[in-house]
């Protein structure tokens, strides 16, 4: 897989979980990239997305960003 198909699934599974209510709960960064929490604000579900992709993790920057200033 390319590095453009890497980063398009990964803006997806955010865009996705986004879109399903879920927000930003916990951002934890190492060599290996970005472990994302989200969970959702009814069910208090909570899902972990491993984000590698240097342009994935400024997508969800930029949603953080967002998501921070409503």
């Amino acid at each position: 897989m390319s590095e453009f198909q890497f980063v398009e699934k990964e803006v997806q599974q955010i865009d996705q979980l986004l879109a399903q209510n879920y927000i930003f709960t916990n951002i934890t960064e190492d060599l290996e990239g970005a472990y994302v929490t989200f969970m959702n604000e009814e069910t208090k579900d909570e899902i972990i997305l491993h984000i590698k992709m240097a342009e994935s993790r400024k997508y969800f920057s930029s949603k953080l960003h967002e998501q921070l200033n409503k």
